[in-house]
């Protein structure tokens, strides 16, 4: 049973929202502290509320999308294959049925840094490649990390690319 070791359920869930929006209620927390030192004042406010819904928006665009991508759907990560599970109904992919996994990333995830300026950074996904043609894409909100929870499929090859904005 070689393929039970190890094994690990990716799936939606409330901390998976957090760990995605995390960097968007550290930004925020951030320039509130900046602001309340520089007593409000009006230009900072505006420029900084500027900013910070420009970043807001783009990442709540990335987290509607990728939640509408990957809603209902539950994988299982093997060492020797993918199951996932959707709709009840579950469909087993074997390592040697997968072409390869092409991971994307920001440029900070992609240094394998924590540090994301923006909360953009946060956001990455893989596009797991069959055989058959078809594709299937799992995202941060499976797994905070998605690339790493996929890693320990044996024989499957790996491929990163680096985006500033990884939207499917």
């Amino acid at each position: 049973m070689g393929g039970i070791q190890g094994d690990k359920v990716l799936s939606i869930t409330i901390r998976n929202h957090f760990s995605a929006l995390q960097s968007l209620f550290f930004l925020a927390t951030i320039l509130i502290v900046i602001l309340y030192f520089f007593d409000f004042d009006r230009g900072m406010t505006i420029a900084f509320a500027i900013g910070l819904s420009i970043d807001a928006i783009t990442s709540l665009y990335l987290h509607l999308e990728y939640l509408s991508k990957n809603k209902g759907e539950e994988y299982e990560v093997r060492d020797t294959e993918l199951i996932r599970r959707k709709d009840g109904k579950e469909t087993i992919y074997k390592n040697d049925e997968i072409e390869k996994v092409i991971v994307y990333l920001s440029p900070a995830l992609y240094k394998n840094s924590n540090f994301h300026f923006l909360a953009i950074e946060g956001y990455h996904y893989a596009v797991v490649k069959l055989k058959t043609g078809e594709e299937l894409i799992l995202t941060c909100l499976l797994a905070p990390r998605i690339d790493k929870s996929l890693k320990q499929m044996r024989g499957v090859l790996f491929e990163k690319r680096k985006r500033l904005f990884c939207n499917i």
